[in-house]
């Protein structure tokens, strides 16, 4: 499938509030688009490389008052940190594996939340990690804003949104500049997550 095929697929299972089939195509979106930037890195460099750079985007479109940069989260995924501690890019790719091949990656189990008012974005307890499914939407930001992509083709009705924002997927592939100059016309206070006691249990992946 083209980057389009998963964004639209991802897009369509969001409507039916088909969360883990939504984020299933999600990271496959980033995935291909991290192969396009970076074809000579391992499919693990590249994914984790491509969000980093794009965290701004991928806070913006999911949580914009968490502060993804310093966030980090006691789950037992493999991480390339000088200390091991997992960011978000070390989650994401953990779920991107756990979702497409390979379960024994998060050990403790990963379930997809419902994006909903109530539901947090993260939750975790003993290294198992309930993750709302708004993750789909800062995901499908990086592929459609991303340059490597702006000859991708979806369908009209397909959009994305930021506040009072609406992009239009079909007219934004590529547009990755203008929307960090939307979103940089708001200030936001943003806080780094804290899991307290959940450090106490956690240990490095491997």
């Amino acid at each position: 499938m083209t980057v389009g095929e998963q964004v639209q697929a991802s897009l369509d299972h969001w409507s039916a509030g088909e969360w883990r089939s939504a984020l299933w195509h999600a990271t496959a979106a980033l995935d291909e688009t991290a192969n396009k930037r970076y074809p000579w890195l391992d499919a693990g460099t590249r994914f984790k490389r491509t969000l980093r750079e794009d965290v701004d985007i991928f806070s913006a479109m999911t949580a914009p008052d968490i502060d993804f940069v310093n966030s980090r989260f006691p789950v037992p995924a493999p991480s390339d940190l000088a200390d091991g501690r997992p960011d978000i890019a070390d989650v994401l790719y953990a779920v991107h594996r756990y979702l497409h091949e390979d379960e024994n990656v998060m050990p403790a189990g990963c379930e997809i939340t419902a994006h909903a008012d109530g539901v947090p974005m993260f939750e975790i307890a003993k290294g198992r990690l309930w993750l709302r499914g708004s993750a789909v939407l800062g995901l499908l930001g990086i592929a459609v804003f991303s340059a490597e992509n702006k000859d991708e083709q979806i369908p009209d009705p397909y959009q994305l949104g930021w506040r009072q924002h609406i992009f239009h997927v079909c007219g934004w592939w590529g547009w990755q500049n203008h929307f960090r100059e939307i979103v940089s016309r708001t200030a936001i206070q943003q806080y780094a997550l804290d899991f307290a006691d959940e450090w106490d249990a956690w240990a490095p992946a491997g």
